[in-house]
């Protein structure tokens, strides 16, 4: 075996070889050191973004139980974890908004959502907001409880044997009225029912005069002069579109004109359009007529109750391009349960009774109305509550908005108000952006011997006619009667999670959800 043997010249390029190949490896090394050390940086600059991003979630998701308590307020910075966040909040905007940050080290995240609250009117039993401007008294009066009295005498020929009337007027829940407000006799605004969770206690706001008189009441502050809240954004709902479900396109995707939806649809059951035995009613309007009413009737019940069944379904919005009855020649009033809003462009019509079958149902009625590219209503908006040619109605669960009046027993025909039979109790409220026209203090005219309408004016201490301002006389004022309203605040509509869906947003207080959810670069 030969054994092979360097040079020195040979030995030295070796030497060099080896050198060159060990520079390389260290370069190599301090590279793989360099790109393994930036990693790690970039590594962990990714966990701290994400770190980041779940602390501002952290913020939003306190932000809904503040907003519900009234806390409108920025929530400051707070350490959580390796980190920390806070919550910046514009109310004030238009739409209001807030930013949610959370910051790790250097790194910080941001979400931005757009607040959501209800209009103004779904903070009071009685909301009156007067967008004519015309004349506007709201009274309570009333003593005791109602009396039943037959007819008989100037009495006969209004189709019933007896009436009810007397009983003092009370409202458990704040009011607010562009006008002005009187109370007499033993009449009361009181706090909401327990638990009254929000501290709503009977508070009276007018842009007029508020006059207390006899031994009526106020339990909370009263605010005289008020300037009115801003208006509604009506249009920017779009219900066209934000709805669960569009009835009119329903029926007039099955071509029908009258009747039910097929057997098996999940409105069969709940809606009927322009029915053929209540013609009478579907002539009085303009438009299709839409009745809210099961295919079957469990029993008529009495005249203050609500027996048959009425299945609404869970979070939903129906969307109805026409006119919305409750009206039933089979039943004095429906059971409702589920959690919906309805909302008619035309007119609604609430002449039967409606309770709430359990704890978790609530109704939304909003009578949009039609209105004009410029945001003008030009027709509907009303809700006709107690129609005297159809109705039997007596209590009503509902949060109910008119984008125009809301009328008591007024005839859908002639426009006219008429004598009621009995008082009346809601549970929920009454709310109109023009006036809330509860007529139920009733005379008999001298002259014709007609039932007319009246009112007190607390200006001139004097009795008078609705119609035509004529002072009574001292007969027509011993003839008066009144009609007991009982209306009691749910509060229920002031959580997110109780509330119906759907209702009128605005600059109100009570908060409505978190929408349009998007990270946000300051």
């Amino acid at each position: 075996m030969e054994i092979r043997r360097f040079n020195k010249s040979e030995k030295g390029a070796v030497l060099v070889l080896v050198i060159v190949c060990a520079f390389i490896l260290s370069i190599m090394g301090f590279s793989l050191l360099s790109l393994a050390k930036t990693e790690i940086v970039l590594t962990k600059k990714d966990v701290n973004k994400t770190k980041a991003f779940y602390l501002a979630e952290a913020g939003l998701a306190l932000l809904p139980t503040r907003l519900l308590n009234k806390e409108f307020g920025n929530i400051e910075g707070t350490a959580l974890g390796e980190g920390s966040y806070w919550v910046d909040v514009y109310c004030d905007e238009d739409p209001p908004y807030a930013v949610s940050s959370g910051k790790v080290g250097n790194e910080q995240k941001s979400i931005k959502v757009q607040l959501s609250f209800l209009a103004p009117p779904f903070e009071h039993a009685i909301y009156g907001n007067n967008l004519s401007g015309q004349k506007f008294i709201f009274t309570l009066r009333g003593q005791g409880v109602p009396q039943t009295v037959p007819l008989g005498g100037e009495w006969t020929g209004w189709g019933s044997t007896t009436r009810e009337i007397g009983g003092k007027d009370a409202i458990s829940g704040n009011v607010f009225v562009d006008g002005d407000i009187a109370l007499y006799e033993e009449s009361s605004i009181n706090p909401a029912p327990l638990p009254n969770t929000y501290g709503l206690n009977g508070d009276v706001d007018a842009t007029g005069n508020i006059d207390i008189l006899d031994s009526a009441s106020i339990s909370g502050a009263t605010q005289q002069g008020v300037p009115p809240p801003d208006g509604m954004d009506l249009l920017g709902m779009n219900y066209p579109v934000n709805n669960t479900h569009n009835v009119s396109e329903l029926f007039a995707d099955e071509g029908i004109g009258s009747g039910r939806l097929p057997s098996g649809h999940e409105l069969y059951d709940v809606v009927e359009k322009n029915p053929s035995d209540r013609a009478n009613e579907c002539a009085t309007t303009a438009g299709d007529d839409y009745f809210l009413e099961p295919e079957s009737i469990t029993g008529a019940g009495d005249a203050k109750g609500a027996v048959t069944p009425l299945h609404l379904g869970d979070d939903r919005i129906y969307y109805i391009d026409g006119n919305v009855w409750i009206h039933s020649q089979q039943t004095y009033g429906f059971l409702l349960d589920g959690k919906a809003t309805i909302v008619a462009t035309g007119d609604i019509y609430i002449c039967d009774n409606t309770k709430y079958a359990d704890s978790g149902s609530m109704l939304g009625l909003v009578a949009l109305g039609t209105h004009n590219d410029d945001g003008q209503l030009v027709s509907g908006g009303n809700v006709y509550f107690g129609d005297p040619r159809f109705g039997t109605l007596y209590t009503f669960s509902a949060f109910m908005f008119a984008a125009n009046n809301f009328l008591y027993n007024t005839d859908s025909v002639t426009g006219g108000a008429e004598e009621p039979e009995t008082g009346f109790s809601v549970y929920g409220n009454l709310s109109a952006l023009n006036q809330v026209s509860i007529q139920r203090d009733w005379y008999f005219d001298d002259t014709t011997g007609d039932a007319r309408p009246a009112y007190f004016d607390t200006g001139t201490g004097q009795w008078v006619d609705v119609e035509n301002e004529a002072a009574l006389t001292s007969g027509e004022i011993d003839s008066i009667r009144h009609y007991q309203m009982q209306i009691t605040y749910d509060e229920r509509v002031r959580t997110v999670d109780t509330q119906p869906p759907g209702l009128p947003k605005g600059n109100g207080t009570i908060f409505a959800g978190l929408t349009q959810w998007e990270e946000f670069a300051y």
